[in-house]
């Protein structure tokens, strides 16, 4: 039998994993809209559905005081994410002198061209297919955002060993004092399949800001 020390320990977990458990069930029910599940934090709220997987960070840089908000949003069965950054007044600046950079549209634009370059060194037989530049609302406050829409052949490599097509939207638009940056990439047939779900994320998404703006 064993003895009562063990059985305490023992008991301590089951109570614990229980806990656990309610715990997450409490919070999916309480933040769960329908299909979607809602983040709201006091930088942002977004809703996304409940069967994706998401992660949240803030970096810091201590030399100029700026913080940076992360978020990444993505399926469990396809080859696509949603990634959304907002930066607060000190990182807003220190990325526009570091980049060289003065708007959102000149923001958007150098995000793909990024993408693209990262894509080339990983397959140099990757080609620009089109690049589309325009102007689109983002956001539950219906924000001016710009973006850049880049289209690429052969940017991506299955285990298989084929290639196929991958598509990359960024957008970026001013929240007061605050950069807001939005990505959403994958394989182009994946890419297509979730863009709905990307658009409601994007039409859905508040922005609150650092320092409450």
């Amino acid at each position: 039998m064993p003895r009562l020390p063990l059985l305490i320990f023992l008991l301590m977990i089951c109570i614990s994993l229980i806990i656990g458990f309610g715990i997450i069930h409490y919070t999916v029910a309480t933040n769960r809209r329908g299909d979607y599940l809602s983040l709201n934090n006091d930088i942002l709220s977004v809703n996304f559905p409940v069967n994706w997987f998401a992660l949240t960070w803030e970096s810091s840089n201590k030399s100029f005081g700026g913080k940076v908000f992360s978020l990444i949003i993505f399926p469990p069965d396809k080859f696509s994410a949603i990634s959304i950054q907002v930066y607060d007044r000190a990182a807003t600046e220190r990325f526009l002198i570091e980049e060289n950079l003065s708007d959102p549209a000149s923001i958007a634009y150098r995000d793909v061209r990024r993408f693209f370059d990262w894509i080339l060194e990983k397959n140099e037989n990757a080609s620009v297919i089109s690049i589309v530049n325009g102007t689109a609302y983002a956001g539950a406050s219906r924000n001016i955002a710009r973006y850049s829409k880049i289209l690429i052949r052969n940017g991506f490599k299955s285990s298989d060993g084929k290639y196929y097509n991958m598509s990359c939207r960024v957008l970026s638009f001013m929240k007061g004092d605050n950069l807001v940056r939005v990505a959403f990439w994958g394989e182009q047939s994946d890419y297509e399949e979730t863009s709905e779900v990307f658009q409601r994320i994007l039409s859905d998404l508040v922005v609150k800001g650092y320092g409450g703006e």
